[in-house]
């Protein structure tokens, strides 16, 4: 699980917090981000739809991480979700506020 250690890092959580929304132990998802073992592939998939990825990109198989995301999303909001992942925590923080503060306005 080349990119679990980035996506779990990038999202704030810890191990532990993963473990808990997989229903593993904290052993067992430390075993898949540190390659280990391999979760099954309905793991794989729930991690995958967890993160908004594909389980090619989860893997390591393609750099699309967008490609699971429904056709239903316009390309611009594919890019805007694109750069969101992409900012630091605190600027993710503030574009949060930035939008929910504008939207009650």
């Amino acid at each position: 699980m080349i990119r679990l250690f980035e996506l779990r890092t990038g999202e704030g959580l810890s191990q532990r917090d993963i473990a808990k929304i997989m229903n593993v132990s904290q052993g067992t998802y430390n075993n898949w981000e540190n390659e280990r073992t391999q979760p099954s592939i309905e793991q794989l998939i729930a991690l995958a739809e967890y993160f908004s990825v594909s389980v090619d990109y989860l893997i390591g198989n393609s750099d699309d991480y967008i490609q699971s995301v429904s056709s239903a999303i316009s390309n611009d909001e594919k890019c805007l979700l694109k750069y969101y992942r992409e900012l630091s925590e605190p600027a993710k923080q503030g574009l949060l506020s930035f939008v929910q503060n504008s939207h009650t306005k």
